[in-house]
């Protein structure tokens, strides 16, 4: 091994990178990107609120006639003056539900369906006219069957907002029948949450990011880099001189390293003074980038061992990078994906590189992290020894 020799490419292999706009894009520009749009997207810690409107013909436009005043006398919730102003108050307490009342006057209920398509309106909670009558006659007779039902009108192209609201609204009525069952107070509804801290989405998505920076670099790096200097005879002509390939193969590894650490440098630093961001620097985080590197480097070996023309050269690297882009849990987590695609991802090494970087320097969970340490660094040693086994500086 020659120190010098070494420098010398690397230092050369460095000043071809920053001359390179483009490369100097997808290193720095595209993750610094990345965090910003997606941190704006899901600056409200990756769950929103939705919009759920009340028709409420029993209660029109918030005034009690003098029906309900006299023939109503449900429990009362706190602090609220009658039992639909605790149901609207009630829900809009979970953070997750956004009550608006539509103005059953203006639309009855044949007008309703009409006014909720032209409004383009997603989710509806229709409350018959004679609700809490209904409601009293089931308690006083010991008959829920007398009670009418209440309607939830739901976009079904909006599957996600329908199984929040429709949680929310079960729970609530859940808690509403056990309280009226014991006889107690019943429009209060509560939810503890087992999570002992609070992390935003782009708590989760920083280390993803870092991660998939680290693939797409080492990957597009090494494949672009062997096939543009094997086809241009630059290899076959440094077999000749006393640069070896072992030497070739760790002054390549050293520039990838460096891009690796200093597009994560940029990339935590604009997470920590955009979205303030808190995260913990310690070994396991180091040992994973340096893993990381190594392991996709050694992907992009093997593939540039099997890739002869430049043209075809990114998109053999997007083969491989894309399906774990979008499958190894870096833009969403793991749990919103079907069971089948979950199983796939464990085994794709971006997913370990990714949750190992989360455990490290998000969630300080240590033993997950070494745990995902271990497996991207087996993996490393394995895809890298057999791509500078099959590395070759023929010119085929």
């Amino acid at each position: 091994m020659k120190p010098r020799i070494i420098a010398t490419d690397f230092i050369a292999t460095m000043k071809s990178f920053f001359r390179n706009k483009g490369t100097l894009f997808f290193s720095f520009a595209f993750p610094v990107i990345l965090i910003l749009l997606f941190g704006a997207i899901f600056s409200g810690g990756g769950a929103g609120s939705y919009d759920l409107y009340v028709a409420n013909y029993d209660y029109e436009n918030g005034e009690l006639n003098e029906t309900m005043r006299q023939y109503c006398p449900l429990p009362l919730a706190e602090n609220e003056s009658n039992v639909y102003d605790g149901l609207y108050r009630q829900l809009a307490d979970t953070g997750v539900i956004d009550v608006h009342r539509v103005n059953v006057s203006a639309y009855p209920r044949g007008m309703l369906r009409s006014h909720v398509e032209d409004e383009k309106i997603k989710s509806v909670m229709v409350i018959p006219d004679g609700y809490c009558m209904s409601l009293v006659w089931a308690m006083q007779t010991n008959n829920p069957n007398v009670t009418k039902n209440m309607t939830l009108m739901l976009d079904q192209g909006e599957q996600q907002r329908n199984g929040v609201i429709m949680s929310v609204v079960e729970q609530f009525l859940g808690q509403a029948n056990l309280g009226i069952a014991g006889g107690g107070s019943y429009l209060h509804y509560n939810t503890t949450s087992i999570v002992q801290e609070e992390f935003k989405y782009i708590d989760f998505f920083l280390p993803g990011v870092i991660a998939l920076t680290v693939m797409t670099n080492s990957i597009f790096g090494i494949v672009e880099t062997n096939i543009r200097l094997r086809k241009r005879g630059i290899l076959r002509k440094l077999s000749t001189t006393p640069f070896t390939r072992s030497e070739w193969l760790l002054s390549k590894m050293l520039y990838m390293l460096f891009i690796a650490f200093l597009s994560t440098a940029v990339i935590t630093v604009v997470g920590a003074l955009v979205w303030d961001i808190s995260f913990k620097l310690n070994a396991y985080m180091f040992i994973l980038i340096i893993s990381g590197s190594f392991a996709f480097a050694g992907i992009g070996m093997i593939l540039s061992r099997f890739v002869h023309d430049e043209e075809t050269a990114p998109a053999a690297a997007n083969a491989v990078t894309f399906p774990m882009m979008f499958l190894a849990g870096i833009f969403f987590p793991l749990e919103q994906m079907p069971h089948f695609l979950q199983v796939i991802a464990q085994y794709l090494p971006l997913y370990y590189l990714g949750e190992g970087l989360r455990d490290a320097m998000i969630y300080g969970n240590m033993d997950s992290a070494l745990f995902n340490t271990e497996v991207v660094f087996v993996f490393a040693a394995i895809v890298f020894a057999i791509g500078v086994a099959i590395t070759t500086w023929k010119e085929e």
